[in-house]
């Protein structure tokens, strides 16, 4: 059996880090699979300039099986003023689809976490993507991820890890490492103008979690 192998992702890495996602992360993410007919694009050159700018940081990392991708986490440094930026791009205009939904529920709950204000923190590492291979899922993977995302945050010094988890299961992982729900909120109480629930992950997903933990 091949060893898994851990490693700072590159900018060599992209083309197929971005690939891993298409394959590993877009089709498996429960958000993702409210039914209907969902366009997903999973690479433009604003998502390809966002990956590369984490990856720039020196915080993402690779999970390798010989040489082959079979996990990828994406994270970086993450301020106050840019959750609130985010929150500005979110709101310029009324959502139309379930990725724009997506973007404004999770921006909403971040904005709404106060993490910076809970923990008396200027910056923290931010868990953007977490993914794991099918093929070698339930094998701790995700977790060895997470743990070396927080030594990474650790040596650059900076006194959080925080993730939004959309899975239950990643948020399980997250509380075994010793991650504090700072707040949940249910997909059935987002609605849109209409009344209709939005985003229809499959059981047991009902919840998204902003996950921390001080480093």
């Amino acid at each position: 059996m091949t060893t898994i192998v851990l490693r700072a992702m590159s900018e060599a890495d992209i083309d197929e880090a971005t690939l891993f996602l298409r394959d590993h992360f877009y089709g498996h993410e429960p958000l993702m699979q409210t039914p209907g007919d969902h366009q997903v694009i999973f690479d433009d050159p604003k998502r390809r300039e966002y990956r590369l700018s984490l990856i720039r940081q020196g915080t993402s990392l690779v999970a390798l099986e010989g040489d082959r991708f079979v996990g990828v986490a994406f994270a970086g440094l993450l301020q106050p003023s840019d959750l609130e930026q985010n929150w500005l791009e979110v709101n310029e205009q009324r959502p139309k689809n379930l990725i724009e939904h997506t973007h404004y529920f999770l921006s909403d709950i971040e904005r709404r976490a106060r993490w910076f204000q809970h923990y008396g923190a200027l910056d923290t590492l931010y868990l953007s993507i977490l993914a794991v291979d099918a093929s070698v899922r339930r094998q701790g993977l995700g977790r060895r991820l997470v743990t070396a995302l927080m030594e990474v945050g650790r040596a650059k010094g900076l006194p959080l890890l925080v993730a939004t988890c959309t899975s239950l299961y990643s948020a399980r992982v997250m509380a075994a490492l010793g991650m504090e729900c700072v707040l949940s909120e249910a997909y059935a109480n987002y609605k849109d103008e209409h009344g209709n629930v939005v985003i229809q992950p499959p059981a047991p997903h009902i919840e998204a979690r902003v996950m921390a933990i001080k480093l």
